[in-house]
């Protein structure tokens, strides 16, 4: 009897095993082992995506163009941390399904590009303070003067009153929901385009659209042109 039962817990201890178990390439071992990263704690998002992750890399604005017609980023740079490709649906069911798991662990998860021409990139940083997620990325609004700093003392405020989480961010745009409903919706929609003009400009057409979303999704997307 009692052999018997220590065959049925071997047996599941196998199949357990057999159930979690990811298989990931040499390239992403290594990745892990070079930057600190636990690969146990990415091991759900392995599975879910079955995608090869990579270094998250950064660029400066602009890109040149090769002999073949490609667009060719300028002043790559590698960052601890990794990154796959999506579809930009996928990108966002992802991020909202495990960025609060991911964060429990000590780990960030975001959308580092957008994929307006080509699959988005998810990327994750080791970090629990979401501000992080913008010094990395370097997102500012240069054009209208306003500096990596002043963006994230901006979002500050906001989490401050309101409660935001950063679904995204690039060098020059970052998408972030609200946590608590917004009172006077048309007072801070203006806010919003006094520091983020193209936010309507270039981006939503109308502030009566920009109050509409930020009432009705709890959404807010900005982008300096």
């Amino acid at each position: 009897m009692i052999r018997k039962i220590n065959y049925l817990l071997l047996l599941m201890t196998i199949i357990s095993c057999g159930q979690n178990s990811v298989n990931y390439s040499e390239s992403e071992l290594k990745l892990f082992n070079n930057i600190g990263f636990d690969k146990t704690v990415l091991s759900e998002l392995k599975q879910k995506t079955n995608k090869e992750f990579t270094q998250l890399e950064i660029s400066d604005p602009g890109y040149l163009i090769g002999e073949n017609g490609d667009e060719q980023k300028i002043g790559v740079e590698k960052i601890n941390g990794i990154s796959f490709r999506v579809s930009e649906n996928e990108s966002y069911e992802i991020v909202l399904t495990y960025k609060d798991k991911l964060k429990e662990q000590g780990y960030l998860l975001f959308i580092s590009e957008s994929g307006y021409k080509s699959p988005s990139t998810i990327s994750v940083i080791k970090s629990t303070d979401k501000f992080d997620i913008l010094s990395v990325q370097k997102t500012d609004g240069i054009n209208f003067e306003i500096e990596n700093k002043d963006v994230i003392e901006k979002l500050k405020d906001w989490d401050k009153i309101y409660g935001i989480e950063i679904l995204g961010a690039d060098y020059d745009w970052v998408e972030l929901i609200f946590e608590k409903d917004i009172k006077n919706v048309s007072l801070f929609a203006k806010e919003v385009y006094e520091f983020c003009p193209d936010a309507v400009d270039q981006g939503v057409g109308e502030i009566k659209e920009l109050e509409r979303i930020i009432r009705e999704e709890k959404r807010l997307f900005l982008w300096w042109d």
